[in-house]
């Protein structure tokens, strides 16, 4: 019995591959939303075969062409995806040159001359963290739970509540009412 032919990938253009144990785990489902579209927009840097990893940029006015407006939301989800050993920075930005920063998915590959990392520093695997929580895929009994980029605070106090006492005469709003 002959064995089935395996079916060639019809695609155009050059395509970048994605590790499925990372797109079935945990860590890719509890992404928020902006580090999802971060992921991606980094992904969209790099060339066919993960080529330039290593040397890609998160400036906000690079960004910015991607649609990232809010350089909060950009900060937020850049500290996201470093706490989840999904990115790691290759080169400490200054004055003059930006960061530079490398997707864990990937080994680096890019002129190594210009980062302040050498290969080794991290592992393709860094997303699993310690290893059984985060690459485990989210089950029914235990299903994923989004990260929030930022903590949304309330500073204003919102416009319905009256205070009990008006600063300027110290009597609350019914008793002027009734004067």
């Amino acid at each position: 019995m002959k064995s089935p032919k395996k079916r060639g990938v019809s695609v155009t253009g050059a395509w970048l591959p994605n590790p499925l144990d990372f797109l079935r785990s945990r860590a890719c489902a509890e992404l928020s939303p902006h580090a999802a579209k971060l992921l991606l927009d980094l992904m969209a840097q790099l060339g066919p075969n993960a080529t330039r990893n290593g040397d890609l940029s998160i400036a906000p006015k690079l960004m910015a062409i991607r649609g990232w407006t809010s350089k909060s939301s950009l900060s937020a989800a850049i500290q996201e995806l470093l706490d989840g050993g999904l990115i790691a920075k290759t080169r400490q930005g200054n004055r003059l040159d930006c960061s530079l920063f490398a997707l864990t998915l990937y080994p680096l590959d890019c002129d190594l001359s210009k980062l302040d990392v050498k290969p080794g520093t991290y592992r393709t695997t860094d997303y699993m963290g310690d290893g059984a929580t985060l690459s485990a895929p989210p089950t029914e009994n235990n299903p994923a739970h989004w990260r929030r980029a930022r903590k949304l605070k309330t500073v204003a106090p919102p416009r319905d509540d009256i205070p009990a006492n008006r600063p300027a005469t110290g009597r609350s709003s019914s008793e002027q009412m009734l004067n």
